[in-house]
């Protein structure tokens, strides 16, 4: 803002400490207006990842570790092949392999809606 040192400094003394612009108080009006379809959605990712933990720690050569996000990160036998085939198949995936040596072989998985997260855990029982 611009203007008289006098004008702003009185302005400045009703303004709040932090600048939210008007769009993102709306949006907090709304999660709070909302909580409850955010915690039933909250409910049904934290359902869905651990129903992909189980299918997932069934799979020969697969470690699944622990995750309170939304997003699994997964050992694989061989990551850059699972990817590709993965691809091929119209499932993608985040090949996070290469980022650090302590993720080698690992892919990490968004969950999904139930649909999504079937034809995911379909396509790695398929793939060689």
């Amino acid at each position: 803002m611009m203007g008289p040192k006098t004008l702003l400094a009185d302005i400045d003394k009703v303004r709040p400490p932090y600048n939210i612009s008007v769009l993102n108080t709306e949006c907090a009006l709304f999660a709070l207006e909302h909580a409850e379809v955010f915690a039933a959605q909250a409910d049904a990712i934290r359902q869905q990842r651990d129903w992909l933990t189980a299918e997932f720690a069934r799979l020969p050569g697969f470690t699944v570790f622990p995750s309170q996000a939304n997003m699994l990160l997964v050992r694989v036998p061989d990551a850059q092949q699972c990817f590709d085939d993965l691809k091929r198949a119209g499932v993608l995936v985040k090949n996070v392999s290469k980022m650090h040596a302590l993720l080698h072989n690992c892919l990490r998985l968004t969950v999904g809606t139930p649909d999504e997260n079937a034809r995911m855990v379909a396509a790695f029982h398929t793939t060689p």
